[in-house]
């Protein structure tokens, strides 16, 4: 089914790479214009090159999504870009750190809540406004370990908790104005910079084995797999999906 997004307007957060570019790729590829905004302006400048091979209304805003003042103007300048038609936000960015609560400092703690949790909730904050004008959809981008308990991981899983959290708390405060707020939780997804990094904490058979072993399908995910699941909570097809968590994980929280 093509032009699944046309006349949508989407900004996607950590654009720029990993399942963030992927997903911008596809999005414009179903008809919707899209801004990616990214704190790493050269890999978003070579980002938006590539989505401009598809089409040309595509373009790209630095952002630092912990910071409001920062949020603010990158959402602002995206909205006069499209020309205030925002009715899709994906809070994709996102950061990993490794450690139990005694291995992990309080710099990692707070560097993981405020990228993950605080940035969807400072980016939502900013976009609500533009929505308003005739609705749309939000997709946050929870995790596995939103909902299990993952070894050296107790910030992310933290983080990614509160992320599906608000995203609930989101939904049901907006769904009468006709935006609807859902969660992504994908499991290890191997061809991007946060599955490298936590694949690479360990790169012995054993510890790879079992793994894969959490995974009922045999396998880890690829970005495609996970920017589809966004394509069809982002598109119309998924009107009457509002508050959900959407595991996109190989069967792995089903164990």
């Amino acid at each position: 089914m093509a032009n699944r997004l046309k006349g949508h307007c989407a900004i996607i957060t950590g654009g720029a790479t990993g399942m963030g570019i992927t997903m911008a790729r596809l999005f414009v590829e179903e008809g919707a214009r899209v801004v990616i905004l990214d704190i790493n302006e050269s890999a978003g400048a070579q980002a938006i090159a590539q989505l401009r091979e598809i089409s040309a209304d595509t373009q790209f805003f630095p952002v630092d999504v912990t910071n409001q003042n920062s949020v603010q103007l990158s959402i602002a300048s995206a909205a006069v870009f499209l020309e205030d038609c925002v009715n899709i936000l994906v809070n994709n960015a996102g950061v990993v750190t490794f450690g139990n609560i005694e291995q992990t400092s309080s710099d990692d703690w707070d560097l993981t809540m405020a990228v993950n949790a605080k940035g969807t909730f400072l980016c939502s904050q900013a976009v609500l406004p533009y929505m308003r004008n005739g609705g749309g959809a939000i997709i946050n981008m929870g995790s596995v370990a939103a909902v299990v308990g993952i070894p050296q991981m107790a910030a992310y899983c933290a983080a990614k908790a509160a992320v599906v959290g608000l995203t609930k708390q989101m939904a049901v405060s907006y769904a009468a104005e006709n935006i609807r707020v859902n969660c992504l939780c994908p499991g290890t997804v191997a061809d991007t910079n946060m599955g490298r990094k936590i694949l690479g904490t360990d790169l012995s058979p054993e510890v790879q084995g079992k793994r894969l072993q959490k995974y009922p399908i045999g396998r880890f995910g690829n970005p495609d797999e996970i920017a589809q699941a966004a394509l069809f909570l982002a598109s119309d097809e998924a009107s009457f999906v509002v508050g959900a968590s959407l595991a996109v994980d190989g069967g792995m929280t089903a164990l």
